[in-house]
């Protein structure tokens, strides 16, 4: 039988196939299929994934909790329109810190607080105008 270079490299290529479907099988055993297909994925790993997943739902809940406090927070504000030169520095301070969707959603929420936000930011952006 004669080997030429081709048929050499598919044989080994056939056989790391074969080795790596037989390594896979075994760690079928110890972690869900897609995870096995990963060599280097380690128990480790896999608790770490599970943890994740058990603190999820708690993590998910904190938020919610911290977006309703917000919300209820601003409302409040323009609600009772005593919305201050701190309260839109403070939320010019979350804009600038990423926070730009939860403010525009209150803002959108209340058109006046959106209204003295307008107003009171313009006076801001003049003052500091000035003094520049």
């Amino acid at each position: 039988m004669n080997f030429t270079p081709s048929t050499i490299i598919i044989l080994l290529v056939v056989a790391a196939a074969i080795i790596y479907l037989i390594a896979v099988l075994r760690r079928t055993q110890q972690f869900p299929f897609a995870k096995a297909l990963n060599l280097s994925y380690t128990k480790d790993m896999l608790e770490a994934d599970e943890y994740k997943k058990s603190l999820s739902p708690i993590l998910e809940e904190i938020e919610t909790q911290q977006v309703a406090k917000f919300i209820r927070h601003w409302s409040d504000k323009f609600e009772s329109k005593n919305l201050t030169v701190n309260d839109v520095e403070s939320l010019n301070a979350q804009i600038a810190a990423g926070a730009s969707n939860q403010v525009n959603g209150i803002l959108a929420i209340h058109p006046d607080g959106r209204k003295m936000f307008n107003l009171i930011n313009e006076d801001l952006k003049l003052k500091t105008a000035t003094v520049a």
